[in-house]
């Protein structure tokens, strides 16, 4: 799962597990001041995957509270804002005057370059994104107005946002393996634009089709290794129906069935002309990137590139024994 820490309070006795709980938080996601409301036990299990782009977090706590003072922020301010998806309990956020309870099914953004307060006044369990926020600010965003406001998850751009934030994490090992940390980044910073202009009633419906349909291609370009890769399975994943697909790429060159066999003969272009995959041979190149049939891929990268693979991968490589083979049996 790429840069992955886990901290969980299971492995300590009770009286240590609140304080390896803030000085796991400390290292990872910045510095806080945490409580238990007065509480002798607390436990709490929290993955952080680092993307680089961007961390992703899923916290699983019993109630507890959390504080960010502007001591806190001149001794360690690493620039983030944090998207939070309420999957399970309550959770009350404060920040620039204002204060905001979220419900399961709903979610909210804070600033963590300002002061803030979230207290948890009974068991949670969120996912989150700590994005860095220049990916907002540049995007137009005021996060001063932004910021500790409630969105639903249950009905459009809202909806897709706390689908996307509540996936994401599961998804991590296929973006990882993609190498997607920063198309995932970007995919966020769209969705909360998004969500902001729907909040305040301009039409997204242009600018969603666009998002969604990067969104597609990007779990497109980190599946495609997989041979059952499929219009379905798509559709799930992006959470709409085939229907929708088809209709998010009517305007396009490519069909979504093209694009996808498309990227995949790219890959394998790629792999063919580098010198370390030599060895390698071409069918099983050709089979990691989803083909299942030989025949079948080496009639569409003759037709998509005008020459068989292995034609390609000697001219790429600089076999020159080939071509004077090629060259022989022609005279």
């Amino acid at each position: 799962m790429g840069a992955l820490s886990v901290v969980s309070t299971a492995e300590v006795a009770p009286a240590e597990r609140l304080a390896l709980w803030g000085d796991f938080v400390w290292r990872h996601i910045g510095r806080l001041q945490s409580d238990t409301f007065g509480d002798k036990r607390f436990d709490g299990r929290l993955e952080i995957g680092d993307l680089g782009g961007l961390k992703l977090l899923d916290i699983v706590a019993s109630r507890h509270r959390v504080v960010r003072t502007n001591t806190l922020i001149r001794q360690d301010d690493r620039g983030y804002v944090k998207i939070v998806a309420q999957v399970e309990g309550s959770a009350c956020f404060e920040q620039n005057g204002r204060k905001v309870v979220l419900s399961p099914g709903e979610w909210s953004i804070y600033d963590t370059t300002r002061s803030y307060i979230v207290s948890n006044p009974e068991a949670i369990r969120q996912h989150a994104v700590l994005l860095p926020r220049d990916r907002l600010t540049r995007l137009g965003l005021d996060l001063d107005n932004l910021v500790v406001r409630r969105f639903s998850g249950r009905n459009g751009v809202g909806r897709l946002t706390y689908d996307f934030l509540t996936s994401a994490f599961a998804e991590m090992p296929a973006v990882t393996a993609g190498g997607g940390g920063n198309d995932l980044a970007e995919t966020m910073s769209h969705l909360v634009r998004l969500a902001a202009l729907d909040r305040m009633g301009t039409d997204t419906d242009i600018a969603l089709r666009e998002t969604t349909r990067d969104r597609v291609k990007a779990y497109i370009d980190a599946q495609l290794h997989d041979p059952m890769l499929s219009l379905d399975r798509i559709a799930a994943a992006i959470g709409c129906s085939k229907r929708y697909l088809h209709k998010l790429f009517a305007d396009e060159e490519e069909t979504l069935n093209s694009y996808i066999w498309q990227a995949r003969l790219e890959r394998i272009r790629q792999d063919l002309a580098y010198p370390a995959l030599r060895d390698r041979s071409i069918t099983e190149i050709a089979f990691a990137w989803g083909f299942n049939s030989s025949t079948h891929f080496s009639r569409s990268f003759r037709e998509r590139y005008g020459v068989t693979p292995r034609g390609y991968r000697a001219m790429a490589l600089g076999d020159g024994h080939y071509w004077r083979r090629l060259a022989d049996a022609a005279e």
